[in-house]
């Protein structure tokens, strides 16, 4: 199943959900009350956008966003990311 975004939403993974991914299949213990101190921004890779986002997006490119922005929807059994493309700092321009 795909998510078409709506209302200048775009569809997005962000890093750290990537991270926790690579983190479950680590062996490094840690304590269950270890928190990482996380910045206000990170990286995020593009799936999909809605038609009205005010920039030009492509597939699997890299932007820098807002965190504490992003939304996590869950639908039939699996987590979907979103974003307004209002809280978009930057395209990460890969050399």
């Amino acid at each position: 199943m795909e998510l078409q975004p709506f209302n200048r939403h775009i569809l997005i993974i962000p890093e750290y959900v990537e991270k926790e991914k690579k983190k479950e299949q680590s062996s490094i213990l840690l304590p269950d009350d270890y928190t990482k101190v996380e910045g206000k921004y990170c990286s995020a890779i593009v799936q999909g956008w809605a038609e009205d986002c005010r920039f030009t997006l492509e597939r699997n490119s890299r932007l820098l966003i807002d965190r504490g922005m992003v939304e996590e929807v869950e639908h039939g059994g699996e987590k979907y990311y979103l974003i307004l493309d209002n809280y978009v700092i930057a395209k990460i321009m890969e050399d």
